[in-house]
């Protein structure tokens, strides 16, 4: 994976959520123990004091393929 594949990658991820007021995207992170990266993004709109956030979690085999997971979950959710 190169630099470039990463920035249009993170670029794709940062299309989405202008798409999606209110939400946030956190880092990248690889857990060994199942090798696999996961990336979320959530709602940090307001809510009750007893209400959960929403949160949609993807994973990959690389940074890359869980970033392109991501903005598929995220186009998903706003078609609905």
């Amino acid at each position: 994976m190169t630099d470039d594949e990463r920035e249009r990658a993170w670029a794709a991820v940062h299309d989405a959520m202008a798409q999606m007021p209110g939400w946030a995207v956190g880092p990248c992170s690889y857990h060994g123990e199942v090798a696999l990266w996961h990336v979320a993004a959530i709602d940090l709109r307001p809510r009750g004091r007893q209400a959960k956030r929403e949160a949609i979690t993807a994973t990959g085999a690389t940074e890359v393929g869980a970033l392109k997971a991501l903005v598929a979950l995220l186009q998903a959710r706003r078609t609905q």
